[in-house]
């Protein structure tokens, strides 16, 4: 996370099967890179990543500062 920019790197592997024998693959692989704008401040130091059964998910807590804050109003 750099400002307000998130970038994701990656690399998908080529799959190696033994004794397969291909005229044609048309099967991604290689590297890739993805930036994503976040549309509010969060704390970078406590964004998590998980990766599992081929989804991303990402975790990026807000920053105390955007955080919507309740004000009490006393009636007279």
């Amino acid at each position: 996370i750099t400002g307000d920019t998130l970038t994701i790197n990656g690399e998908i592997k080529m799959a190696e099967e033994a004794g397969a024998e291909y005229i044609c693959c048309e099967r991604p692989y290689g590297s890739f890179s993805r930036s994503l704008a976040i549309p509010v401040a969060v704390e970078a130091d406590e964004a998590e990543a998980e990766f599992e059964d081929g989804i991303l998910t990402l975790t990026m807590p807000k920053a105390e500062e955007v955080k919507p804050k309740a004000i009490q109003i006393k009636a007279q």
